[in-house]
């Protein structure tokens, strides 16, 4: 005698694609929803919003409730994270703990709104534990965290369309400035075009940097001539970022020497590659090598240890003689 049998005949139910409710939605149904245009079918199609359910009630595993968050269409997770706080929290911990590939295709379709609540919220838990001294290296800075990797491989114009919500819609300049470090130079300069601003609302977003601002054309030379331009009204930003042409065109050369040190690089044929490296950066001033070599290492084109030796041989510290290998990250010391 079957004990629940309203509850088994609604656990048999299927899918569109199916697959039952009790069971892990495949990898492909979103793409799968979307090209059968589900929508116009006049039924129910995509059971995420009862697999969510089902997963908060304790009777759907977990890869039922992940997957199901991974493959839902974006009007479901939304429609389910405004049932309620817990619905809401629901979907932030599964963007959280989902790789970008997972969640790209949903970030990409996602409503700024719940977009925007979620990472106000993540953003509120990082300040705190950051208070608490509980973040350390690398991930100090927010969009380093794990909570926001998927920033790092979204599209440019995915963000821009993010932060001219948070711009226009929350007036929420200074959250949407953080932003502003994930896209290329390229798209920085017509961002303004781009998303329809004027001067002063371009300018309003980047005030949103605040003290950073100045510290921005630095991290970005090509943006300073911009910056002076959008600033050529306010006194007080257009004086201070007046007087950083030189350290702005300092930055351009490192950039330029790091590009030949990575053509060099780059030829792993060729024997004495590091030792071409060497004599190149022995061309420039002492300390520009060596900031060299710190964004190299930064950006994992070579190690640790490969940074130290190459570092104190320009210093002058190092006299042992060293044989370059062929391949990029490794050496030997005789």
């Amino acid at each position: 005698m079957t004990l629940f049998p309203e509850n088994k005949r609604q656990e048999e139910r299927t899918c569109l694609a199916g697959v039952s409710e009790s069971k892990p939605c495949p990898g492909n149904c979103r793409d799968f929803y979307r090209e059968s245009n589900w929508n116009d079918s006049g039924e129910q199609a995509c059971f995420a919003f009862e697999k969510l359910e089902k997963f908060l009630e304790g009777v759907n595993s977990f890869s039922v409730g992940a997957t199901a968050f991974q493959q839902a269409p974006a009007d479901i997770l939304e429609n389910f994270s405004t049932r309620s706080e817990i619905g809401f929290d629901l979907v932030r911990y599964f963007l959280s703990i989902s790789s970008p590939d997972q969640v790209m295709s949903t970030i990409l379709e996602m409503d700024d709104s719940l977009l925007y609540r979620i990472v106000k919220e993540d953003f509120k838990i990082f300040q705190k534990l950051k208070k608490e001294k509980k973040v350390f290296g690398t991930e100090s800075n927010f969009l380093d965290s794990k909570a926001a990797q998927f920033w790092n491989g979204l599209p440019p114009e995915r963000i821009s369309k993010f932060i001219l919500f948070c711009l226009r819609t929350k007036k929420d300049n200074i959250f949407a400035a953080r932003f502003l470090g994930l896209m290329p130079i390229e798209t920085l300069l017509m961002l303004g075009e781009s998303l329809g601003l004027n001067k002063e609302e371009e300018a309003e977003l980047y005030r949103g940097l605040e003290d950073s601002l100045y510290e921005f054309p630095i991290r970005f030379p090509g943006i300073y001539p911009h910056l002076i331009e959008l600033f050529s009204e306010d006194p007080e930003i257009n004086i201070i970022l007046s007087t950083m042409e030189g350290l702005v065109e300092r930055k351009e050369s490192l950039l330029r020497a790091r590009e030949e040190v990575l053509k060099i690089i780059e030829e792993a044929h060729k024997k004495n590659s590091h030792q071409e490296v060497l004599n190149y950066l022995n061309t420039l001033d002492k300390d520009a090598a060596l900031e060299i070599l710190g964004m190299l290492e930064e950006q994992n084109h070579i190690g640790f240890s490969e940074k130290s030796l190459l570092s104190a041989y320009i210093k002058g510290e190092e006299s042992d003689f060293i044989t370059f290998g062929r391949r990029p990250q490794v050496f030997r010391v005789k």
